[in-house]
């Protein structure tokens, strides 16, 4: 189990317990495990007591816990009150905007018990009679059921990667001679999928434990992950078929008429024996391959710069100087640090007084690691009028400033832009934050004209974040086209909490090679110097 899988268990329970009227106490001590526990890079399970206890919010309550979780994925304690609450209200309970006050209220007193009756009640006006309750917030509940059921028997590409990766190597241990990769929306990498799709060269399977078959191509993987095969010839034929099963519709018009030899031993040399040019697996969703080549699209390697990122001094669990130096071990020249602002309180955003305390750590830091370099920025709110929450005095004493909205996320298409564009207009904002505020499975995000958007960041000299984290991935890559038509620059950012977090920078490779992003339209792809350079360029504009 992940760490944040683990830490759900804490929150689940702080809900359950609340939902059941338990002390409060107790209650907030699960919801502090889950703040400590959720934010760890070393893998929880691995921990002995000893490390545990020094984990800030793990007493031996917890450390019991962890215990029974590493032995049963499970806690006594939460399976009692599991067992105690009708499985469709724990559902309710992962609604957004349903806290556990609001989702004992519909439990009780209109006795409904599965957001499907949610729902039908909501349609039937009944909502609005509770207290607490109002047209605003019925209508909300609607939304939020209804990307509820959207989203289920979803998974995140992050997860479900690592889980086929686990699964094909568990396959060729016991198959030594099979050839098998993953296929369809998988090996596109499409944000959030429904299964792990395989294609396989025999149908004579030798299966691990964990893979239990439910009818014939069919599977599952761990009883919690879909698996879904699909079978081949060897030789060849198996790299036509690969292609064939891992591309888009559009990728499959253009190309797969156009095979006429299956010579190759491999993708690349089944496209160069057709005379095609090669496209990646996770660039076959893009709209037009006219003008692609592989050779100048955005890659891993290409990252040369760290931005976006949180240390202790707001919500981050490592210092500024271990965050350098993880960047420093990982290959990138320099680092971005942006803690959260004033105004996120829940984030022990930084006040005015404590910014001087962090701008000479990082002075003595550069001197320290040079020739790396660490750039004093912020990730300052956009309030509801689109003003930043800092005065001009102090945003121009950043190196650049990060803008992003982080609260009232439920907002209208006009409501959104007016915020977005003014925070786009104001001359100290260098580049705009996960500018819709999603979160995939979970949050849709606030609605934007990302014409009128991109537009205007342009304008402004501001560029706009991928957000790497597998969770976000905002801005989406289907506007990367327009974006780098219009000469925008984006940078590819892991708004890193952890040290682990900040290899997300990954995921946001593979969405700006989704969109077919170029190397030279990514800012933090350029050395210090040139980096430097485009600060500049923005301060004088």
């Amino acid at each position: 189990m992940s760490n944040k899988e683990i830490a759900g268990l804490f929150h689940e329970l702080a809900s359950l317990m609340e939902l059941h009227d338990e002390n409060p106490f107790k209650i907030r001590s699960y919801e502090n495990a889950y703040l400590a526990l959720r934010k760890l890079d070393v893998p929880l399970l691995d921990l002995d007591r000893e490390a545990l206890a020094q984990i800030r919010g793990v007493g031996s309550a917890i450390g019991d816990k962890l215990d029974e979780i590493k032995q049963t994925g499970s806690f006594q304690a939460l399976e009692q009150f599991r067992e105690r609450t009708p499985e469709g209200v724990r559902k309710m309970l992962q609604i957004k905007g349903l806290g556990p006050k609001k989702v004992k209220s519909i439990w009780k007193d209109l006795e409904i018990e599965t957001p499907g009756e949610l729902l039908y009640a909501c349609y039937e006006n009944r909502l609005i009679e509770l207290k607490g309750f109002g047209t605003k917030i019925q209508n909300d509940v609607i939304s939020s059921i209804e990307y509820f059921n959207s989203q289920q028997n979803l998974f995140l590409f992050s997860q479900l990667e690592t889980e086929a990766n686990e699964l094909i190597n568990a396959l060729i241990t016991l198959n030594p001679s099979l050839h098998i990769e993953t296929t369809g929306a998988l090996r596109r990498s499409e944000f959030t999928l429904s299964a792990i799709e395989l294609l396989s060269d025999s149908t004579e399977l030798v299966l691990p434990e964990e893979l239990l078959q439910l009818e014939p191509g069919k599977f599952s993987w761990k009883n919690r992950f879909p698996v879904v095969f699909r079978f081949a010839a060897g030789g060849n034929y198996y790299y036509e078929q690969l292609v064939h099963t891992g591309g888009s519709d559009v990728f499959t018009r253009e190309f797969i008429k156009n095979i006429s030899s299956n010579v190759g031993a491999n993708e690349h040399e089944l496209f160069e024996a057709n005379r095609l040019k090669f496209i990646p697996a996770e660039c076959r969703d893009l709209d037009s391959f006219d003008s692609f080549d592989a050779n100048t699209i955005i890659e891993a390697t290409d990252i040369k710069g760290v931005v976006h990122n949180h240390s202790t001094y707001s919500d981050g669990i490592y210092s500024i100087e271990k965050m350098a130096s993880e960047c420093i071990r990982l290959g990138y020249s320099y680092l971005v640090i942006s803690d959260h602002s004033k105004t996120a309180v829940y984030a022990n955003g930084l006040q005015v007084e404590r910014l001087e305390l962090q701008w000479k750590e990082i002075d003595a830091l550069n001197s320290k690691l040079n020739p790396f370099r660490i750039f004093k920025s912020i990730e300052s709110d956009i309030l509801t009028d689109g003003s930043l929450d800092y005065p001009d005095d102090i945003l121009k004493k950043f190196d650049l400033v990060i803008a992003s909205v982080h609260s009232v996320l439920k907002m209208d298409e006009e409501k959104a832009m007016k915020r977005l564009i003014k925070a786009v207009e104001n001359p100290f904002t260098h580049i705009l934050g996960h500018p819709t505020g999603r979160l995939l499975l979970s949050r849709p995000g606030y609605p934007v004209d990302f014409i009128k958007l991109i537009d205007a960041c342009v304008s402004n000299h501001v560029a706009i974040e991928i957000n790497a984290n597998p969770l976000r991935l905002d801005m989406d890559w289907k506007w990367i086209p327009y974006a780098m038509k219009k000469g925008l620059m984006i940078s590819i950012n892991p708004d890193a909490h952890n040290l682990k977090g900040i290899q997300d920078i990954r995921y946001g490779v593979i969405a700006g090679r989704k969109g077919g992003l170029l190397k030279n339209n990514c800012l933090n792809s350029k050395p210090i110097a040139e980096f430097e350079s485009w600060i500049k360029e923005k301060n004088r504009f």
